[in-house]
């Protein structure tokens, strides 16, 4: 095998390679036009809503079942602030964004 060879078995590689990358690219960007469903979780647990308090902390909503939970993320850790039951979903909020 010369370097001729190598180099045709080479290119050919990233060929193949960059055609694979260029599909799975396509299949996200265009699959659900194709009929092509992603798969979801239809679990309960989401996160509804983060905010930035400084560098190092945020706050977060999170919906678990029928309540929701307000913490604090931090390096120190995780702080429950508060918790209250979770307002009913619209139609428009299941669907989420972008739809």
């Amino acid at each position: 095998m010369d370097a001729f060879d190598a180099l045709r078995a080479i290119a050919a590689l990233m060929l193949v390679v960059g055609l694979m990358l260029g599909l799975g690219w396509g299949l996200r960007r265009y699959g659900g036009s194709l009929g092509i469903q992603q798969r979801r979780n239809p679990g309960d647990l989401s996160v509804i809503e983060t905010r930035a308090i400084d560098a190092r902390r945020r706050l977060a909503v999170i919906r678990w079942g029928d309540a929701e939970h307000l913490i604090c993320i931090g390096p120190a850790g995780d702080v429950l602030i508060a918790t209250r039951p979770a307002p009913p979903e619209t139609p428009d909020a299941q669907q989420g964004p972008g739809a």
